[in-house]
């Protein structure tokens, strides 16, 4: 068959030996011997079909790359990119790795260049259709690509527009056989069978060219910071490749990966049974750092730390972060040895912006970023490292909550908050560009708590209006809907996410099975209102604070209590477990706060927080740091500064 030249053809198929096309009459042929058989890509600047040569007996493959701007596109920039590719392919001359300049002209009025076919799956396709690579694909590729890219830069080319589309596996190439199969450590592909296509973007680099703001080209997601201002360097071609690693082991984009907040990518809490050596986690950390000096200058640079790798031998592991481990080490009382537990608390700081209480606090997952949610409508977002008040979100008329937050959450990836207000509403809000998602409608009075699932795919919230609701975080939709007698206070989920506890006016805590909706059991030995629950990082044991003063602890095999903790004298408002499940803290409404042991059930620390009742509480992820919030409209930062011993 035959593809029309025609971008605006209606019928582009023609018989396979026609010379025009019988539906408009264009010409099918470029320069007289390249026939276009179908249609590739469209882009921005134009597109590229799939060719033959007709001039050749084989009628070997080739590409043909026909450039034309659309929409809103500058015709002169498409030129200009167009003559720059057919240069910069021209000038690399016949590198295997880079696809070979064939042809290069114009022809009614259209520009063209014929490149080497490459037969192969981009890696794009490759992830989509096999899942995240292991580390042994991921050395393989910088063996492949590094000395690529070495050899444009000798040549004075930065490529500018490194990623997963633009790097193709080819086909022709016998993989290792049976007996030399790859480990997850070792190099799956040593032949050098990766293309590096699309020069679209390349960009000569001489000394003026570099000193020179240019124009910002290059794939958003991949580009390194300077050249989003048009400074692209050397280097930005290995950040380019370096964030190309972490997405291929992470399947994650880009955009969901970096942590603006920090200017960084938090790429190794998605490392999902897919664990990566320290070794190779540095030098990637090194490729994708944002400053310049911080970064690998060259590719020789990037291979040597590479070659210093032992390919064969086994490397420690970068281990998920303490975030994403629900199930605790095994205590040491099980040895009968002694364990040293956090008691004594020095203050960090105080952020005294809020003007009405604060209802709620959470860290997020990587621990350095804390919410606060208040009666003045608003949410704060504090940096904890700088003590600094990152912004304050729904400060605006047209978005924001209108009356009180009362609750706050994370999802576990951090890039979403959710918040529970007064005015019934639960809204969404994005930490990325700090912009408010979606609202989420349906509670008929005041939400007073939210929680995400395990798997931050359901959004769990409480409410005055009597009921607990389980949405779907994609959507926004109602899944179901559970109900108590009295006012919902707390809601919590298991750490398996099968399991949702809730703490209700009706002195009742509830257990339900998250999947079908159903209540699966009652606790109901609370003589007052259930102002808070939790359940331990281990799903063994549920805690709950009350109005009468008092928290129990459940144990949640059994489905029977344990103990009563007694030493506040007023309402047990909020109850928290530290990551490791050995320490509860509590916050009262007589201000203090307490810390337990939760095996013994031993008073370790009590003070005087706040001026105020204690609402809210929080404990970082590496369980060191505890976060408070009071009626006072103050949040305080606690540390564990000693410890002492205690006999498990």
């Amino acid at each position: 068959m035959s593809y029309c030249l025609n971008p605006h053809c209606l019928g582009p198929q023609n018989p396979e030996q026609a010379n025009f096309c019988q539906n408009c009459g264009t010409k099918l042929l470029v320069a007289q011997r390249y026939r276009a058989i179908r249609l590739i890509a469209v882009g921005g600047f134009g597109r590229t079909l799939l060719a033959e040569d007709g001039c050749k007996p084989s009628l070997p493959r080739c590409v043909i790359k026909q450039f034309y701007p659309q929409g809103q596109n500058n015709p002169r920039k498409a030129a200009e990119l167009f003559q720059q590719e057919a240069i910069r392919l021209e000038q690399l001359g016949k590198h295997p790795q880079i696809p070979e300049l064939l042809a290069h002209l114009e022809q009614d009025n259209y520009h063209y260049i014929i490149q080497e076919f490459i037969d192969g799956q981009n890696l794009a396709q490759e992830l989509a259709e096999t899942g995240a690579f292991r580390e042994g694909q991921i050395r393989s590729l910088l063996k492949n690509l590094l000395p690529v890219l070495q050899f444009i830069h000798q040549g004075q080319v930065i490529h500018r527009d490194i990623k997963p589309e633009n790097i193709i596996r080819r086909r022709t190439l016998t993989l290792p056989s049976s007996e030399k199969q790859p480990t997850a450590q070792s190099e799956p592909y040593p032949t050098k069978d990766l293309v590096l296509v699309d020069f679209g973007a390349a960009k000569h680099a001489t000394a003026t060219a570099l000193a020179k703001t240019g124009t910002t080209i290059g794939s958003a997601a991949y580009a390194a910071p300077e050249q989003t201002f048009g400074k692209a360097v050397f280097a930005s071609d290995l950040y380019s490749l370096g964030v190309t690693c972490i997405h291929l082991l992470t399947n994650i984009e880009p955009f969901d990966l970096y942590e603006p907040l920090e200017s960084s990518f938090a790429w190794r809490y998605y490392l999902v049974n897919n664990p990566v050596s320290e070794e190779l986690g540095c030098i990637l950390d090194k490729m994708i750092q944002s400053s310049i000096k911080l970064r690998y200058q060259s590719a020789a640079e990037v291979m040597q730390a590479l070659s210093a790798i032992p390919s064969s031998q086994e490397t420690s592991s970068i281990s998920l972060p303490e975030k994403q481990t629900n199930t605790p080490s095994p205590p040491m009382g099980e040895t009968g040895k002694l364990l040293t537990l956090p008691t004594n608390i020095s203050l960090i700081t105080t952020f005294k912006k809020h003007s009405g209480a604060v209802y709620a606090v959470a860290f997020s997952p990587n621990g350095k970023t804390l919410a606060s949610g208040s009666g003045d409508k608003t949410i704060k977002l504090w940096e904890l490292s700088t003590e600094w008040e990152i912004c304050t979100l729904g400060r605006s008329w047209f978005s924001g909550h209108s009356q009180a937050v009362h609750a706050i959450a994370f999802t576990p990836t951090g890039k979403t908050l959710a918040s529970g207000s007064e005015d019934k509403t639960i809204k969404l809000w994005s930490i990325r560009t700090l912009q408010e998602i979606r609202t989420i409608k349906g509670h008929a009075k005041s939400v007073n708590s939210v929680v995400f699932s395990p798997d931050g795919k359901t959004l769990a919230s409480g409410s005055e209006d009597k009921t607990i609701k389980l949405w779907q975080v994609s959507n926004g939709k109602e899944k179901h809907s559970l109900e108590h007698l009295f006012d919902v206070f707390s809601v919590a989920f298991s750490p398996d996410g099968n399991t949702l506890a809730s703490g209700s006016w009706d002195h009742m805590i509830r257990l339900w099975d998250v999947g079908t909706g159903q209540k699966i059991h009652t606790l109901d030995k609370h003589l007052f209102d259930v102002f808070s629950v939790a359940i331990s990082p281990d799903g063994t044991i549920l805690a709950s604070g009350s109005e009468e003063n008092t928290i129990k602890l459940w144990d949640l095999r059994t489905l029977q209590e344990k103990q009563t903790l007694t030493g506040h004298t007023n309402s047990v408002n909020s109850v928290v477990f530290s990551p490791d499940g050995r320490i509860l803290a509590s916050g009262s409404k007589d201000k203090t706060i307490n810390l337990w042991d939760v095996s013994t059930g031993k008073l370790l620390c009590h003070w005087q927080a706040h001026s105020d009742s204690v609402l809210s509480l929080a404990m970082s992820p590496d369980g060191q740091t505890l976060a408070s919030g009071s009626t006072d409209g103050s949040v305080k930062i606690w540390q564990f500064r000693e410890k002492i011993h205690a006999e498990f």
